[in-house]
């Protein structure tokens, strides 16, 4: 396969790290976007995407031509709410809209949610009312309505970026592929913020029913790279969870599917 153009929001660290990682030792060119200057050789553009200003500053120096674009980037909900929905969601969606018709055909966006977004069917009024907002009042609105805590941000933010991603997938149909990828708890830096905001309660079964160990970067590089794939061709608007079936095991105890776990 011939070199192509990659680039990587919060490729300096975690997931984003192990994507440019991956997607360097398949020979492809990789330009990290992120606050912090990344380790490695790959070139590298500064970006706060929790301000519009630095997204459409940074937009003016990525390449002209992009053959993936990679969101990796995120914060937990142990940042200000308006923080949270801004990098996870909203700055996404500025960096991604302002790149799109440089994306080449056949090209692909693959955005990083999380399976804290699992339950989006069900708050898909609040989910519909996050993705519909572009000015600053609209989205300040949204979230004084619909998100009061850090929890719920962070959740509705990722819920936003799985079903955004559908719904981009159907404007560009033909052209671009978007995708989405959703993992559990990875060992990453951010992984003590994660069970601080979420607590051991919640995370803790995920880890026993995914085999007894968290997930690592390097796994869901590996299905961020699979997506960007000419072998996905036929993969769009989809969501992918990666974490070993943890929410799926979850989401069918509680319905009395499968037994529960003890001390649960």
């Amino acid at each position: 396969m011939a070199s192509r153009t990659v680039v990587v929001t919060g490729g300096s660290s975690g997931i984003g790290a192990a994507a440019v990682a991956a997607f360097e030792a398949a020979g492809d060119e990789v330009v990290v976007v992120d606050r912090q200057e990344p380790s490695g050789a790959a070139a590298f553009v500064l970006c706060d995407l929790s301000d519009p200003r630095s997204i459409d500053a940074a937009a003016v120096q990525l390449p002209d031509r992009i053959d993936v674009l990679v969101n990796c980037a995120g914060v937990s909900g142990l940042a200000p709410i308006p923080t949270v929905m801004a990098v996870n969601f909203y700055g996404l969606r500025r960096l991604t809209e302002a790149l799109v018709a440089r994306i080449s055909d056949g090209g692909c966006v693959v955005s990083v949610a999380s399976t804290s977004g699992w339950f989006w069917r069900d708050h898909l009024d609040e989910v519909g009312a996050v993705i519909s907002a572009r000015t600053d009042e609209e989205t300040a609105s949204v979230i004084d309505r619909f998100v009061p805590d850090g929890y719920t941000a962070y959740a509705r933010s990722k819920e936003a970026v799985v079903v955004w991603s559908a719904v981009a997938a159907q404007e560009h149909l033909g052209r671009v592929r978007f995708n989405s990828v959703s993992p559990g708890p990875i060992e990453t830096p951010l992984l003590a913020d994660f069970y601080e905001a979420m607590g051991n309660a919640e995370l803790d079964p995920l880890t026993t029913r995914s085999g007894g160990r968290n997930g690592r970067p390097e796994e869901i590089a590996a299905v961020v790279r699979f997506l960007a794939s000419t072998d996905a061709h036929w993969i769009n608007g989809t969501d992918v969870p990666v974490d070993h079936g943890a929410e799926m095991a979850e989401f069918l105890a509680a319905r009395g599917v499968i037994p529960a776990l003890e001390n649960a």
